[in-house]
């Protein structure tokens, strides 16, 4: 202990864990998503307000036709529901900015989600909406996004609910998908019925100094 009372590592292993804990802060990358129903005909359910999810996890990649995918996700257990929460959310964009800014369009392929609560699963696709890429230091990629997107429930008896529309904001600091878990994050997206369409449109670029 300094005398001004501030502890100071003076070992090795001290050093070692300090720069593990600032690891799991950041070298897995973060995110947040915000979540508004656009019902019309019912208020308080839902609730007049936005949900919001923190993301422990968000990576990105490039595949071989040039587009650059992110993936997040967040995984837990519940305590007073049976089961876990689970949100996983993969967004795929024409390419990486040329310059150190770029805007997308976005229609139905860009995104898609799949949350877990329990034993309810709900699948987002995207809509239209625009999401904002920037280049960082380190090989990082920071983004955010605003979206229309519609929202359906898995059903008790098999299927789903008619889908229902969402605004969707999210923020996030994306890390290279160096261990690949962003891929099978991505996967899980798609699975069971949600997979991408072609692409169709080309976004438009914003270039900044």
């Amino acid at each position: 202990m300094t005398p001004a009372g501030r502890w100071t590592p003076r070992s090795p292993a001290a050093f070692v864990w300090l720069a593990l804990l600032g690891c799991a802060a950041g070298c897995r990358g973060s995110g947040r998503v915000e979540l508004a129903t656009l019902n019309f005909t019912a208020i308080d359910p839902p609730a007049p307000r936005f949900a919001r999810v923190e993301l422990h996890r968000c990576t990105w990649w490039q595949d071989e036709a040039g587009q650059v995918w992110i993936a997040m996700e967040r995984q837990e257990p519940l305590v007073v529901v049976p089961g876990h929460f689970g949100f996983r959310l993969s967004l795929v964009l024409s390419g990486l900015p040329a310059g150190r800014a770029r805007e997308y369009r976005v229609a139905q392929r860009e995104l898609r989600a799949a949350v877990r609560l329990g034993p309810v699963e709900s699948r987002y696709e995207s809509i239209l909406g625009i999401v904002a890429l920037y280049r960082e230091s380190g090989d990082r990629l920071r983004g955010s996004f605003r979206l229309l997107v519609g929202q359906q429930s898995s059903r008790l008896l098999g299927g789903w609910t008619s889908p229902m529309q969402q605004l969707m904001l999210g923020t996030f600091e994306a890390v290279p998908d160096t261990d690949g878990h962003g891929r099978v994050i991505a996967a899980e997206t798609e699975a069971a019925g949600w997979s991408r369409p072609p692409p169709e449109s080309q976004p438009a670029d914003v270039t900044a100094p």
